[in-house]
């Protein structure tokens, strides 16, 4: 397919915000991805945090449980449903290490309009950004980041390594399959590409327990997802048009090095001049 994005992205979501948590393997990713947070935030002095795109909330409640200050704002009224259903089950270990968790409806370019003060640190994790709308939209997004952010405050994100998936024209993630109590869960992902932007189309595929045996076929949905592209020649220049700089790219949460022609996802640190 050919032809340029002109439609606002939507936010992207692989199942009901109700099956969110069960695509994701928080256990795991939250053990991987802690001690980089903990680092950057100590390197940086942070102790109030905004997280954007924050979905179900769960790194957000992590920061949360160290005694920290942390906002988790996201436009989708289920996710942060399932987020508050999330923070009434930490609650007491929150409130054991003297921190704070507020779940607020909001999206890009709409944070300062929150009224929130400013924060030492925001988020933008989980394959978020590439949801604005366009480079106007990423534009938009980033001056809306530094507004919220005070000097020397940092921004951290986190998405798909789109300069790989450019170049390859790489058609699909790996899945991601779920044992549950009610059966199996197959969750696909299949990309095409457009002028500007990579279209997700998100496949999810369910079979009850014990359906196996009697050979019943797989219940599909599935539903499209345009995204902006965000390779590092876009976002880079206008990470800095934004004010940011010290811009550090790293291939994975132990601190490796970006490879744009290996790395399946970049973490992008920049500091707010």
């Amino acid at each position: 397919m050919t032809g340029p994005l002109s439609e606002p992205v939507q936010p992207e979501r692989v199942a009901p915000a109700s099956d969110y948590d069960t695509f994701v393997d928080w256990n795991k990713r939250l053990t991987r991805e802690a001690p980089f947070f903990s680092a950057q935030f100590e390197a940086h002095g942070v102790r109030r945090v905004l997280d954007v795109g924050c979905g179900s909330g769960m790194p957000t409640l992590m920061w949360a449980k160290w005694g920290l200050d942390v906002v988790g704002v996201d436009p989708d009224a289920s996710m942060l449903a399932q987020a508050e259903a999330n923070r009434a089950a930490a609650q007491s270990e929150v409130d054991a290490a003297g921190g704070f968790i507020a779940f607020i409806a909001g999206g890009f370019g709409g944070l300062a309009a929150l009224g929130l003060g400013t924060f030492d640190a925001l988020t933008c994790t989980g394959n978020a950004l590439p949801h604005v709308a366009g480079v106007d939209g990423l534009r938009e997004a980033l001056a809306d980041f530094a507004a919220v952010l005070r000097p020397g405050g940092i921004v951290v994100l986190h998405l798909l390594n789109h300069d790989r998936l450019i170049a390859g024209k790489i058609r699909s993630i790996p899945p991601v399959v779920r044992e549950t109590a009610e059966g199996t869960r197959v969750f696909l992902r299949v990309m095409d590409y457009v002028e500007g932007a990579i279209l997700f189309d998100f496949v999810t595929m369910q079979r009850p327990a014990g359906a196996w045996e009697s050979g019943a076929p797989w219940e599909l949905a599935s539903r499209r997802s345009a995204h902006t592209a965000l390779p590092g020649n876009v976002l880079l220049p206008e990470l800095r048009a934004a004010g940011f700089s010290e811009i550090a790219r790293y291939g994975k949460h132990d601190g490796t090095m970006f490879d744009a022609e290996k790395d399946e996802s970049v973490i992008v640190v920049a500091v707010r001049g």
